[in-house]
C-alpha cells in the first residue's frame, strides 16, 4: 500500500464517518454520470473540508489488488490495529464481542506445556458458481439461511473440523467462528473483495505457487473439498434455488497485545449491495439515502463545532477529509466553480 499524500493517523479529536464502496472505479462515460449525481450534502461538506490522505493499493502480482479492501484497513487504522494485509483480526475481535475466550491459558492441562496461541476465523458458508470453467463466489446474503438450516449443517460439519483441530463455534445463520492454532498468521482473502470474482487466484494460499501452500492451507483446501462433497447431496439443498455447496475462509489475524483506547468509526454499508453488482444507477440512489443520513447530520455537527472525519472507499483506495473553516478563497472558488463529483467519486483502475 502506498501513500499519495502524507498519512494522517486517526486519533479521538474528530467523530469518524466510513464508508465502504462510496467511490466507483469508472470505465468508459460513467463519469460524466457521477458528475450530475445530486448530492447536494455532501457538495456542501466538500466545500468546508480538506482532503487530508490518500492510500491507494500497490500493484500486487497476480492478484492487483489487496486481500484486505480499503475500507477494511482504514477500519483498522481508525481503531489502532497494525495493517497487515489478509490478517486484521475481524474474527477473534467478533469472538470476544461474543463472549467467547479468546486468549489461552499459560499451561496445557494435557501435558503441562506452554498453550499454542488462539487464533480465529470466520467460516461463512456459501455458493460456488461454476461457469465456463470459472467458479464465481455469490453473495452469501442471497442465501437467506435461517436458524434450522444453519444448526443442521453445524451439526454435520462440525466434526469433519474438529478432525482437523478446529473447533467451530456458532455465530449467527451462514457463518461460524473457528478456532485453531492453525489459523495463526494465515492471510485470507476479505469477502468483499471476492464476492462476483473468480475465486481462484483468493483462495487460501494461492499467493504463491502449490509447491509454497502451507500445511494449514493444504489442510484447509482438503477441508473445502471434504465439505463440497458432504453438501452435494446433503437434503437442506433439496429444493433450494442457490444451493449451498462450499465454505469461505476470512477474519485471520491476532489482535495486538496491547490496544490503544480509540472511538469506533460510524461504518455505513448502504453503498456494499449495489456496488458489488455493480449497478451504477442504483449506486447513486444509495448514496443518496447515505447523502441525506449521514452526510448532512455530519454537517450539522461541524456547524455545532464538533470536528468531523469523512473516509470515502473504493476497490484500490480510500480518501480522508477532516472538516475545516474554509478561507476566502476557497468559498469564492465554491460559489463561482461547485465541485464536480466525478472528480471525488470517480477513480480510475488500478493499472499494471
Amino acid at each position: 500500500m502506498t501513500s499519495v499524500l502524507t498519512s494522517v493517523p486517526f486519533d479521538l479529536v474528530r467523530d469518524t464517518s466510513l464508508i465502504p464502496f462510496s467511490l466507483w472505479t469508472t470505465h468508459g462515460q460513467e463519469a460524466s454520470v457521477l458528475a450530475k449525481a445530486e448530492l447536494p450534502h455532501l457538495r456542501a461538506w466538500l466545500s468546508q473540508a480538506r482532503r487530508v490522505d490518500v492510500q491507494v493499493d500497490a500493484v500486487q502480482a497476480p492478484l492487483l489488488a489487496t486481500l484486505s479492501p480499503p475500507h477494511e484497513r482504514a477500519w483498522a487504522q481508525a481503531v489502532g490495529w497494525p495493517v497487515t494485509d489478509g490478517c486484521l483480526p475481524w474474527a477473534v475481535r467478533a469472538a470476544a464481542e461474543h463472549g467467547l475466550t479468546v486468549t489461552p491459558a499459560q499451561i496445557d492441562d494435557a501435558h503441562q506445556a506452554p498453550a499454542q496461541p488462539s487464533a480465529w476465523a470466520f467460516i461463512t458458508l456459501c455458493n460456488w458458481h461454476v461457469s465456463n470453467g470459472q467458479v464465481t463466489l455469490g453473495d452469501p446474503a442471497y442465501l437467506q439461511l435461517d436458524d434450522a438450516t444453519d444448526a443442521t449443517l453445524f451439526q454435520a460439519m462440525q466434526s469433519f473440523f474438529a478432525e482437523d483441530g478446529i473447533v467451530l463455534h456458532p455465530y449467527k445463520p451462514g457463518q461460524w467462528l473457528a478456532q485453531s492454532p492453525l489459523l495463526a498468521a494465515l492471510p485470507t482473502a476479505s469477502l468483499d473483495r471476492v464476492i462476483g470474482r473468480n475465486i481462484d487466484p483468493w483462495l487460501v494460499g494461492s499467493q504463491g505457487t502449490s509447491e509454497q501452500l502451507s500445511p494449514a492451507a493444504k489442510l484447509l483446501r482438503r477441508l473445502q473439498n471434504e465439505m463440497q462433497m458432504l453438501l452435494y447431496t446433503h437434503p437442506v439443498n433439496e429444493g433450494r434455488s442457490l444451493t449451498i455447496n462450499s465454505f469461505w475462509i476470512h477474519g485471520t489475524g491476532a489482535l495486538p497485545e496491547a490496544q490503544p483506547t480509540r472511538q469506533e468509526p460510524v461504518v455505513v454499508h448502504t453503498l456494499r449491495q449495489s456496488a458489488l453488482q455493480q449497478d451504477l444507477i442504483g449506486w447513486l440512489d444509495a448514496w443518496q439515502q447515505v447523502d441525506a443520513q449521514v452526510i448532512a447530520p455530519m454537517l450539522a455537527r461541524v456547524a455545532a463545532g464538533t470536528p468531523q472525519r469523512l473516509v470515502l472507499c473504493g476497490e484500490h483506495e480510500f480518501h480522508v477529509y477532516d472538516s475545516a473553516k474554509p478561507s476566502l478563497w476557497q468559498r469564492l472558488r465554491t460559489h463561482l466553480a461547485p465541485t464536480s463529483l466525478d472528480t471525488v467519486l470517480a477513480v480510475a483502475p488500478l493499472k499494471d
